[in-house]
């Protein structure tokens, strides 16, 4: 039976909460203040803490930060009738594992408090590192920055609605991964999801394969074809990359999400259709409608909520999670165990910049897997080259913007490599330098012809 420790300075909330839990068949225990929380802490473990924010003394979030400091994994539950973003991404932060505003209903307030017990549970009986831990809060889903914490609040709001959300967020960040979460949290995640890549659609068929068709409605329609967005019905579709919609593609879709029906190429009737629609981009939509490039009324439709993704640069605190993550994936694959990375080579890998985000880190990681020695350590020679040279990586023979050429990668990196030769008098400082082995260097050398002073 869990035993749970409510915390808050109100006498009535303090006992409303005891009863409700009671009779929910756990154990309730009750603290004035995080002062007298803590007391009872050091003398005996819980299962679980629900805590006010605001409170004289000490307050929920100074209790969370103590548990932090004092290396304490206990779940908490942050109740609070003063909701903002700032104070719930502080509560997160600092270990929450959820946030809950004040008036809650009592059947969602037990089924999170159930949830966070079970997921306690299961973190102290799977693996360091696996990938079932990753989360506290969502399985699979990594969450280590600020940002990330704010956006999975705004989706636990925004799941219980059917409002149209519009990601934004450089490609790669984890955009369809969020949409997943949207629907898995909402009333319609026992319907179907369907991830839709407008830009893999040639224009051609586009309409068709969205809205389907009719037998002989056209050249080649030889049977009639249900739509992808009638497949998804009573479920969730993900529009990826909206914004390569052609402007007559965008009306029509403008007219589907408007009157709930759709009309199949070539066919006079039309479909009740009960979908919600999730649409991403990884360009900047509102300077689109400026442009002319995107219909004003569309993005006025599909932007009900607006979450954007950061990319990998901006929180990096994540990218160790991450790494463990597709480790544990990779190793299986690859029938390694142990994968780690070398002193030398963590620093490389958690320097880099990620232009390509979690994809690329995931690609990478999977590269590490591969070539790693036996033990399972990933030491700098194991590490993708983009990993060693990332300015060559950023130019692979690409055109500025004015049209003068961009220095390749082969001549980034042997530019790179003389300069280091003639700056350092011994390969093994040449080679630290450049943050690759002595060994690297020397393939390095015999593929450039390089002497040991740069020049060949």
């Amino acid at each position: 039976m869990p035993t749970i420790l409510v915390v808050d300075d109100h006498l009535g909330m303090r006992r409303s909460l005891s009863i409700m839990l009671q009779a929910a068949g756990h154990v309730a225990v009750e603290a004035s203040d995080g002062v007298a929380a803590l007391e009872l802490i050091r003398k005996k473990p819980f299962d679980l803490v629900i805590t006010d924010l605001r409170m004289p003394g000490l307050g929920g979030i100074d209790l969370l930060r103590t548990f932090r400091d004092e290396q304490r994994q206990i779940p908490v539950l942050v109740i609070t009738a003063f909701g903002s973003i700032a104070s719930a991404v502080e509560a997160m932060r600092l270990g929450a594992m959820d946030y809950i505003t004040k008036p809650f209903q009592e059947d969602d307030l037990l089924q999170r408090i159930k949830g966070a017990i079970l997921t306690q549970q299961h973190m102290l009986k799977s693996p360091e590192g696996s990938e079932e831990t990753m989360s506290p809060v969502v399985p699979g889903l990594v969450y280590a920055s600020p940002e990330m914490k704010a956006a999975l609040i705004k989706i636990e709001r925004v799941a219980r609605s059917d409002i149209s959300v519009l990601i934004g967020g450089e490609t790669g960040t984890g955009k369809t991964q969020l949409a997943r979460l949207i629907h898995a949290k909402s009333a319609r995640n026992g319907g179907p999801f369907l991830s839709i890549n407008c830009a893999n659609l040639s224009e051609t068929l586009l309409e068709s394969e969205l809205f389907g068709h009719v037998k002989g409605s056209f050249t080649g329609a030889n049977e009639t074809r249900i739509g992808l967005l009638e497949t998804a019905n009573r479920g969730t579709v993900l529009l990826d990359e909206i914004d390569t919609l052609s402007l007559a593609t965008q009306a029509k879709l403008l007219q589907v999400l408007n009157d709930s029906e759709l009309r199949a190429i070539g066919s006079n009737k039309t479909k009740p259709i009960n979908i919600r629609v999730i649409c991403a981009s990884n360009r900047d939509i509102p300077r689109l409608v400026r442009a002319g490039e995107f219909r004003s009324d569309l993005y006025f439709r599909i932007c009900g909520v607006s979450l954007t993704v950061p990319p990998l640069r901006e929180r990096p605190e994540e990218i160790e999670p991450l790494l463990d993550v597709f480790f544990a994936r990779y190793a299986k694959k690859y029938g390694k165990s142990g994968l780690r990375l070398s002193p030398a080579a963590k620093e490389i890998v958690l320097g880099y910049a990620y232009p390509g985000n979690i994809r690329q880190l995931e690609n990478f990681a999977e590269q590490m897997a591969l070539f790693c020695d036996q033990d399972g350590e990933i030491d700098i020679a194991a590490l993708p080259e983009e990993l060693l040279y990332p300015k060559a990586a950023e130019s692979y023979d690409e055109v500025d913007l004015q049209g003068s050429r961009v220095m390749t990668r082969s001549e980034d990196e042997k530019t790179a490599l003389e300069a280091a030769l003639r700056r350092y008098p011994r390969l093994e400082d040449a080679a630290r330098s450049l943050r690759i082995s002595r060994t690297t260097l020397w393939r390095k050398m015999r593929q450039y012809d390089l002497n040991p002073r740069g020049r060949k």
